[in-house]
């Protein structure tokens, strides 16, 4: 068990460590602009969303905040992955919240999601705009997030349980 803190903590380390530096090599440009980039939903709307992004000289920013999105998508899923295999080891084997194996598996759908909405954004931009990349950047990008969301709920609420439960084993 002590092995899978450790592989957790070394990788939420370098994920934290690697968010910070692409913050810093993107440094003028908001993160909200990603995040609205990649629900633009059409092809017009990316064209325009682009030209205004040149304009300002944010493009080639957002452009290398993709590139670096390739190496954090597969540092939050190691992430992900240590973190729930410490906390469902910490759970009994028979417990419904023990299930390292679905957890994994939206894990890994999270992180195809991110790597294909990565392709379909930079489709985006370095070709004419077409309304179905625009469309699966959206929806893989929705995906994406509803599974995070799953994943780090999970991670909570396994966290909870463990604590409750070892309040309970101390108290008697």
């Amino acid at each position: 068990m002590k092995k899978k803190l450790l592989r957790f903590l070394g990788f939420f380390v370098l994920t934290i460590a690697w968010l910070v530096l692409m913050r810093v090599m993107t440094a003028p440009l908001d993160p909200g602009v990603v995040l609205e980039f990649e629900f633009i939903g059409t092809a017009r709307n990316a064209v325009n969303f682009l030209s205004a992004l040149a304009v300002t000289g944010e493009l080639e920013l957002l452009t290398r905040s993709i590139f670096l999105d390739f190496i954090f998508l597969f540092l939050y899923g190691a992430t992900l992955y240590y973190a729930t295999a410490w906390i469902c080891a910490k759970l009994s084997l028979g417990h419904i919240f023990n299930n390292l194996r679905d957890i994994s598996v939206l894990i890994i759908i999270a992180v195809i999601c991110d790597l294909f909405e990565n392709l379909s954004l930079f489709k985006l931009i370095y070709y004419p705009p077409e309304d179905f990349y625009a469309y699966s950047a959206y929806f893989l990008a929705a995906v994406k997030f509803i599974m995070l969301g799953l994943i780090v709920s999970h991670f909570i609420l396994s966290g909870l349980i463990v604590i409750v439960e070892s309040k309970k084993t101390a108290a008697n």
